[in-house]
């Protein structure tokens, strides 16, 4: 049986002399594996499908539980990633949270549309506010939504300096305080990426480090995702 998904490339191994393991997220039967034989090879047609982050129509050779890449012809390979260190470890930090996320065979249309957006704008722009803003989408449909509005335990408007639970993921005010601080500036690049009302003049340089800290804590806490390639993407910012 042969399928034919549009899908992004969130993890590759190698195996054999010249041949690569995909992990893809398809939009149209969610996350699964195939191989792509003879792609290392210098010169080989399908070379172009089995690298990090490629967006392309697949068309795929089923049997059983195993699937073959026949064909792809490519949609979008997010050249503009290549441009610097972080933009590559933001890229690879969105694949490591989806593929962490993500459970075989289950289809998740809005977390695949979400990345591909974040991925065309940390090739036009500011990686670590794509980032941010994925994460925080992605969390969402992962039923793991953070309220930092509102206090979780007294419900009043979390303003000035706030307090943030990883392992429960809700945001404290400052007389509810539970968990670790979070400083005003941070509050407000949160609000910014998910496209609330914010003050820009409070956000400070370096409140993505810290907004990326506090988030990677609530994947590891709630979500047990432990994206590595996050981790190292916070150390060079």
């Amino acid at each position: 049986m042969e399928i034919k998904v549009d899908a992004l490339v969130l993890r590759t191994a190698d195996y054999g002399e010249s041949d690569r393991m995909l992990t893809l997220f398809t939009l149209q039967r969610g996350k699964l594996s195939a191989a792509c034989k003879g792609v290392r090879k210098a010169g080989a047609k399908l070379r172009f499908a089995a690298q990090p982050f490629c967006f392309a129509e697949y068309v795929l050779a089923v049997r059983g539980e195993r699937a073959t890449v026949i064909s792809a012809a490519n949609t979008d390979g997010f050249y503009g990633l290549r441009g610097s260190v972080e933009k590559l470890y933001a890229a690879a930090s969105l694949a490591g949270i989806c593929d962490a996320l993500l459970y075989d065979g289950i289809v998740n249309e809005a977390l695949f549309l979400y990345a591909v957006d974040a991925l065309r704008t940390m090739c036009e722009g500011d990686e670590a506010e794509a980032l941010i803003a994925f994460i925080l989408r992605a969390l969402e449909l992962s039923g793991y939504k953070a309220d930092f509005t509102a206090c979780a335990a007294c419900g009043a408007p979390v303003e000035g300096r706030a307090y943030y639970d990883a392992s429960g993921g809700g945001f404290y005010c400052a007389e509810c305080a539970r968990g670790a601080g979070v400083s005003e500036g941070t509050v407000q690049l949160l609000r910014k990426c998910a496209q609330l009302p914010f003050e820009q003049s409070k956000i400070a340089p370096d409140s993505p480090k810290r907004a990326l800290k506090l988030l990677y804590a609530g994947l590891v806490a709630r979500a047990e995702a432990d994206v590595r390639a996050l981790g190292e993407y916070i150390d060079i910012l």
